[in-house]
Parts: C-alpha cells; sequence; structure tokens
C-alpha cells in the first residue's frame, strides 16, 4: 500500500514536470506579410509596362529627331545650289571672262575654242553658250528684248524673247554687258537663272 502511494505520487511530480517543459507563449507571426501568387506578377507586369512606356517616348523622340534633320540639311544644300542674284549694283570681273571656271553646278566647261564657252550639263542632254565678247551696247536696252518670262540673276537677268524661241542672259561686267544663252526646250528660265547665280558667285561679282 505505501509503495503504491509512492509510485502515484513519483508519476504526479513527471507529469508537472513535463507540463511545465512543453508550456511557453507562442511565436509571433511575421509583421510582414508574404506577396501572394497573384500579386507577384502583376508587379512585374507594371514594372514592364513602365519600362516600355520609356522605351516607346525615347523612340517618338528619335524618330522626330529624324524627321527634322533632313529638313536642315535640304535647307543648307538648296541655299548651296542657288545662291541667288549677286547684290545690287555687282559686276562681273574684266578677267573672268576670258577665264571661265571649269565647272558650275552640275555643268562642266567643255573642251574647244571659239568666242563662246560652252557648258554641258552632267547628266541631261543641256548646253549653255558664255559669250566671251563683252557688249558695250546699253544694258537697259538690250534687258527690253527678254522682258517674256523675265527674272533677275547673278549681276543681270534672264528671260526669254516674244516669241520664246530664245533664252538670254544679260550679266553686267566691269566693262560692258557678257551673253549667256540656251535652247528654251532643254531648260527653264528658273534652272537658267540657278547657273548664271552660281557663275556669278564663282567669278567673284562684286
Amino acid at each position: 500500500m505505501r509503495k503504491t502511494a509512492v509510485l502515484l505520487s513519483t508519476l504526479a511530480l513527471s507529469t508537472l514536470a513535463l507540463a511545465a517543459c512543453g508550456g511557453g507563449a507562442p511565436e509571433e507571426e511575421s509583421s510582414t506579410p508574404a506577396l501572394t501568387g497573384e500579386e507577384a506578377p502583376q508587379e512585374e507586369a507594371t514594372e514592364a509596362a513602365a519600362s516600355e512606356a520609356e522605351q516607346r517616348a525615347s523612340e517618338a523622340a528619335s524618330e522626330a529627331a529624324d524627321e527634322d534633320a533632313p529638313e536642315d540639311a535640304a535647307g543648307g544644300a538648296d541655299e548651296e545650289a542657288d545662291p541667288g542674284p549677286a547684290a545690287e549694283g555687282a559686276v562681273i570681273p574684266a578677267d573672268a571672262v576670258a577665264e571661265p571656271p571649269q565647272e558650275i553646278g552640275e555643268f562642266t566647261l567643255m573642251d574647244g575654242s571659239g568666242p563662246a564657252h560652252m557648258y554641258s550639263h552632267s547628266q541631261e542632254s543641256i548646253l549653255i553658250s558664255l559669250d566671251s565678247t563683252v557688249l558695250s551696247s546699253d544694258y537697259e536696252s538690250l534687258v527690253g528684248e527678254i522682258e517674256t518670262d523675265h527674272v533677275a540673276a547673278g549681276t543681270g537677268s534672264c528671260g526669254t524673247n516674244e516669241s520664246g524661241s530664245s533664252m538670254t542672259c544679260y550679266q553686267r561686267t566691269e566693262d560692258g554687258v557678257l551673253t549667256l544663252t540656251a535652247v528654251p526646250e532643254e531648260i527653264s528660265v528658273e534652272e537658267m537663272a540657278t547657273f548664271v547665280n552660281q557663275y556669278a558667285k564663282q567669278v567673284g561679282a562684286a
């Protein structure tokens, strides 16, 4: 009987000890919630969309710059192709008449001798004659003969006669008037004027 009581008492103490060891405060859950399976893809999609928008904006800016560049370049090329008439009162130097430029724009001076220097277009069948004979006639009276399609060019002007059969440019020089001619069917008055503007600039009309 006494042994039984001692055994029961020992078992009770063991139970209390086990209960004390197993007890304790539960661990606190993490304060930062983990991303769910749906939230992670949404965040990645937002970042991808922002990156794509930046890339599109950069490409649009680049395209706008490319569109503007050709316009500026073309403007500079047009100005170089046609410098426009010489300043008012400018004249062709006397020595330029005897030694004309080898090239004027898209035209090249042809070989040969004679009172007229012939310029040939590099790609088309167009000839322009530059007469080396300086006229002593009054410039204003000469211009009266080419009042049809008349335009300012170089140190003078270009135009056709009344019938349109001849295209002529008269240029003021230091000692008279210089004559350039072409066939109207081969070249327009505007194109002829561009050639004369280039000639006047190259020979130093002032």
